[in-house]
């Protein structure tokens, strides 16, 4: 059976989507909450999911929470935050067996959609404050996570680039907030985090498997039917070209490997006529393993040891990373740049084409391998307002014409460099 998806209101700001399709033996149910991106609220964002995750009320200790999911067949819990353009997307969600493989004939998906709403609505909580020892380790947690990133130096290079492209602007913070942040933040603080997130937030809930949703639907819509909320209002989401004077910036670190970043802006929104040629403008240079810049600057002229393009469409930007000896910088910048040329010159083959663009149809049909793709395709349609499966993706791709590549190409405007490079590295 073909995946469809379907949505409706459940509530206040509250939707229910579904996509129904037998190859999953499983049932994935998400929650996500739907928040503008503000600088000042990010850490408590990224932690009270962190928190709900561990338990509820029913079952106030991790222990227990684990026991609980454990009868459920193994059931898996998880929470996670991310960026949807100037959106932030707060998720907790489950996975199930399907019914039909239940022994005894448990309801394992409405009890899934029980424990979630659990979860969200019913935290474990003594005196409107949640447990002490939960929230130091999750803190703690949340501390290792953003050192880990930090110490991921080529991740770390991409997120410095993002946040000098968008500085002063909430889109360039870490989706975790800062260190200092999260060490600072109070138990009251975070108490306060968690009642806002439930107040403001536009609901999502996904489900995505092979059982009917409909039991599910019923306890999140009786979940949320007795709730006064106060959803906030969303600014459209800015993309706009490079403009003026490129930011060039240098940073120094104990490396042997530098990290050279170039981040360019377009004005190509979501809903452009150029989102499929960008798409592609952006594989044939840096996308794939037979791209111009794998090609041309790390195979022939061997300058770098990765260098890769991606873009992001719904900020409307292109990255492009590389790891360079520290003597082959300016050679490697200047031979990037001439590929993006390239690009825009219309210099590339059919070949060339016919490469990026079976790449970026597999993309999209192999999401339906994965409960947890599909999810967050259609979560990431819905947040920026599309429609379209990903098989109608893939097809719109297939039909891409050169000119309409070469046109796209011309919209992408350097905006930033960022190099980290070693500490005695003269530049």
């Amino acid at each position: 059976m073909k995946e469809t998806f379907l949505r409706e209101p459940i509530g206040d700001h509250v939707y229910f989507g579904s996509v129904r399709d037998e190859r999953y033996k499983t049932n994935l149910l998400a929650v996500n909450l739907i928040l503008p991106l503000r600088r000042e609220t990010m850490t408590g964002n990224a932690l009270v999911p962190m928190i709900l995750e561990k338990g509820y009320e029913d079952y106030p200790t991790f222990q227990a929470f684990s026991k609980k999911l454990n009868l459920m067949y193994g059931a898996s819990a998880g929470s996670s935050i991310s960026k949807i353009g100037d959106k932030a997307v707060l998720t907790l969600m489950m996975s199930v067996i399907d019914d039909n493989y239940a022994l005894s004939g448990e309801l394992l998906l409405k009890e899934s959609a029980e424990v979630l709403m659990g979860m969200l609505l019913r935290p474990a909580m003594k005196k409107g404050l949640f447990d002490e020892k939960t929230l130091m380790l999750q803190k703690q947690y949340l501390i290792d996570t953003i050192e880990s990133e930090i110490n991921d130096k080529r991740r770390y290079a991409l997120m410095k680039t993002v946040s000098l492209m968008f500085e002063g602007e909430a889109f360039g913070e870490d989706r975790f907030g800062t260190v200092e942040g999260v060490k600072a933040i109070t138990a009251e603080e975070t108490a306060a985090a968690y009642r806002r997130i439930i107040d403001e937030a536009t609901v999502e809930i996904l489900h995505v498997g092979m059982g009917d949703p409909s039991c599910a639907k019923e306890v999140c819509k009786k979940a949320f039917a007795g709730l006064t909320r106060h959803p906030a209002d969303f600014a459209e989401t800015e993309i706009q070209i490079g403009s003026g004077e490129v930011k060039n910036v240098i940073e120094r670190f104990n490396v042997t490997q530098s990290k050279l970043c170039l981040g360019f802006k377009t004005d190509v929104k979501p809903d452009s006529t150029l989102l499929n040629p960008m798409r592609m403008a952006v594989a044939i240079l840096g996308g794939t393993p037979t791209s111009k810049l794998f090609l041309n600057v790390r195979e022939k002229k061997s300058l770098c040891y990765y260098c890769a393009a991606r873009f992001d469409r719904t900020k409307g930007i292109m990255m492009i990373d590389s790891g360079v000896e520290h003597d082959k910088i300016d050679e490697a910048k200047e031979a990037i740049l001439e590929q993006l040329q390239a690009v825009c010159d219309g210099d590339f083959t059919d070949t060339d084409m016919e490469f990026a663009s079976l790449s970026l149809q597999n993309s999209f049909r192999s999401m339906g391998e994965s409960a947890y793709s599909m999810e967050l395709y259609y979560l990431t349609q819905t947040v920026l307002g599309l429609s379209g499966t990903p098989e109608e993706q893939s097809e719109a791709i297939a039909k891409v014409q050169k000119h309409e590549i070469i046109e796209a190409a011309k919209h992408i405007r350097l905006h930033t460099v960022y190099l980290l490079t070693g500490e005695n590295v003269k530049r």
